[in-house]
């Protein structure tokens, strides 16, 4: 990666990468070169899949019209519906990592039309056994793929927050993307220069999550 143009926030090592990767959902005006954004897809074509089917297509959106849509239209949602008032109670909790999740969901909405792309991974062309081909079973393969994304946007110093909220006004892009009906978004991933702070960041430690051979 020594010839790409990292910025300041970029990093070559992967364990820097993996422990100050966070969600961003402020960017910078700065527009994200093709280049760049070529690299992280081709990362993420390096995941590993079932049988190496790489059952995947990532639309990539940097044109400012369809990016402004995409947002208004999440924004709207957000705004005209049970959502404002659910983000705007959870604000009021006690627990400090609700409150945060719920101004992060809130940020989200309002400052995504800023994102200068948004990054739509597809599962397409998926061969499984599982009678519903967007199910966890059958398509679990990309999000191996979505993480080398976003581990190599981390490298590049770009910021991005891997959302489901796609989910929502899915007809609406599937329109302004002309997906076709054999291809299922999975996820939006906003990703730019960030205007936040990479980590480190807050997780739940080891004697938390692991447990040695049984769960008890």
């Amino acid at each position: 990666m020594a010839d790409l143009p990292h910025g300041k926030l970029g990093t070559d090592d992967l364990w820097d990468a993996m422990y100050t990767q966070r969600a961003i959902r402020y960017w910078q005006e700065k527009p994200v070169p093709r280049e760049l954004l070529e690299k992280v897809i081709e990362s993420a074509s390096k995941a590993p899949s079932g049988s190496n089917l790489q059952p995947w297509v990532f639309i990539v959106i940097d044109d400012a019209g369809t990016r402004k849509k995409i947002g208004a239209a999440l924004n709207d949602f957000y705004e005209e519906g049970p959502l404002k008032e659910m983000i705007a109670q959870g604000q009021q909790v006690e627990d400090k990592s609700q409150r945060l999740m719920m101004q992060g969901a809130q940020a989200f909405f309002s400052k995504l039309a800023n994102a200068p792309a948004l990054i739509v991974p597809c599962l397409y062309q998926l061969s499984s056994p599982t009678p519903d081909p967007t199910s966890l079973e059958a398509g679990s393969s990309i999000y191996m793929a979505v993480q080398n994304l976003m581990l190599s946007a981390r490298g590049l110093g770009l910021g991005t927050v891997m959302t489901t909220a796609h989910s929502l006004v899915n007809d609406m892009l599937r329109e302004a993307c002309d997906i076709p009906d054999d291809a299922y978004p999975v996820a939006l991933i906003p990703i730019g220069y960030p205007d936040a702070n990479f980590g480190p960041t807050t997780r739940k430690g080891l004697d938390e999550i692991l447990r040695w051979n049984t769960w008890s």
